[in-house]
């Protein structure tokens, strides 16, 4: 195994530089005093550092560590609402930007309207969110990480990434709002091949403190797939009950998240929640009734920052509880009509919660009393129809044929037609939910009947 580094940063030197509350402030503070007392201002500070160290046929390939500074300035008046950004923190830069946003609210084309502004209140501190242990990472760890991912994989062919980001936002406007946050969060994510290239296993863990990172852990996951996955076998294609793990449909959730969430939209007719007549399907029973979806910043196992860019913030909400559609994201002019001091804002992370009193089930659990089925460990996801949220792809890294409650074989990868929507339907055994590797989404394993499978798909 041979190994590349080709930065100049001095070992246990870390790079993750991200500015201080008061270092933040002082920024804000100079936009506020440029920008003209008669707009309405948000100015948004961040620093992010990103990090990363990624491997290919078990040698480390590359290494990354990029830092992005950004203050945007939102200013609001004339009835009309604009943006001036820039990348740099000195007051020619900063000054810059609010004459390119207040001049577009008076002669250019700036977005017509406007909200209110916050108003000065307290953010919550999401316990976990920050780690001194991730904030202190230098380049020697991050190769360590991957080297002990990689030296897991002995006899077998891996690839894999490190990442790690370490962020600060601060959040200021004209009415005197302060909102400061920094996080922390990071992943190791490796697919292992066998020497035939017959079998391939994937494993991988997102975290918040580095310190939870193990690198042989996870090498010994993906190795134990990959060999479990040699020579697999095509069964035909029809519809079988299937045991996803959560990663397999973490990016379905995405999707909907990022996509289908805004109330506009569902009224509209351009989302999976629309109704004939510009009616939303608010108070209808969208999945089973034991599943809810809420956001919450302070959720221990996914917390994230508590405000949007602009101050908005984001409050514990269930958008689907006990099954049904309660919520949908909506702007300032929705929240006045409905009486509130802001807008819903969607954070576009989620933890798909099991109602309380239900019997939970484990993978192992799930397989044994599982008839015939089959095991998937992922899924690639792309739209089938947009609208319906009905998803195509293939099995990937790991999918084995169940019988009378045994793994029996691997079996040849498939193309599926199908979604959440539907099998979130037809479930007939939920797990404990827990972090997803790529982050944000906290979802449990389930076993759900009918699923879709199309065609065989040649893909290892």
């Amino acid at each position: 195994m041979s190994k590349r580094n080709n930065t100049t940063t001095p070992a246990g030197a870390s790079t993750a530089r991200i500015l201080s509350k008061d270092e933040a402030m002082a920024i804000a503070q100079k936009v506020l005093d440029f920008a003209d007392p008669s707009a309405d201002t948000i100015v948004n500070v961040q620093l992010s550092n990103t990090q990363n160290s990624r491997f290919s046929r078990n040698e480390i390939t590359t290494q990354l560590d990029a830092s992005l500074g950004q203050v945007t300035v939102t200013s609001m008046m004339n009835g009309k609402t604009a943006n001036g950004v820039t990348q740099r923190f000195d007051d020619d830069g900063l000054l810059e930007a609010v004459r390119w946003a207040e001049e577009a609210t008076r002669d250019g084309p700036g977005e017509h309207g406007t909200s209110r502004l916050i108003q000065p209140r307290d953010y919550p501190v999401p316990p976990g969110l920050w780690s001194e242990a991730s904030r202190a990472v230098d380049i020697e760890d991050r190769i360590q990480r991957a080297v002990s991912a990689i030296e897991g994989t002995d006899g077998y062919v891996s690839a894999g990434t490190v990442d790690l980001n370490v962020a600060s936002m601060l959040v200021a406007n004209s009415a005197g709002l302060v909102g400061y946050c920094r996080s922390t969060n990071g992943s190791l994510s490796l697919t292992a091949r066998t020497s035939d290239n017959t079998g391939s296993g994937w494993a991988g863990k997102a975290i918040y403190d580095f310190n939870d990172l193990d690198g042989g852990a996870i090498a010994s996951r993906a190795t134990d797939k990959a060999d479990r996955s040699r020579e697999p076998q095509a069964i035909e294609p029809a519809r079988y009950t299937v045991i996803l793990e959560p990663d397999a449909y973490a990016q379905m959730i995405f999707f909907m998240m990022q996509y289908h969430m805004d109330l506009p939209s569902a009224q509209s007719g351009f989302s999976v929640w629309a109704a004939p007549n510009g009616e939303t399907k608010i108070g209808q029973q969208v999945f089973d009734d034991r599943l809810s979806f809420v956001s919450d910043p302070m959720d221990p196992d996914g917390p994230f920052c508590p405000f949007n860019p602009v101050g908005v913030p984001f409050d514990q909400t269930y958008w689907v509880r006990d099954g049904i559609l309660r919520e949908l994201s909506y702007g300032d002019d929705t929240a006045m009509e409905r009486g509130r001091d802001y807008p819903l804002a969607n954070p576009v992370a989620v933890r798909l919660q099991p109602r309380a009193g239900t019997t939970l089930t484990t993978l192992d659990e799930m397989i044994a009393t599982c008839d015939r089925g089959i095991y998937v460990t992922r899924l690639t996801t792309g739209f089938a129809d947009f609208r319906r949220l009905v998803f195509t792809g293939v099995t990937r890294d790991g999918t084995w044929l169940v019988e009378r409650g045994r793994i029996t074989r691997p079996i040849a990868n498939m193309r599926y037609v199908d979604s959440h929507m539907f099998f979130l339907n037809n479930l007939e055994a939920i797990g404990e939910p827990v972090l997803t590797a790529g982050g944000s989404f906290v979802l449990p394993p389930v076993r759900s009947r009918d699923f879709n499978f199309t065609a065989i798909a040649d893909a290892v």
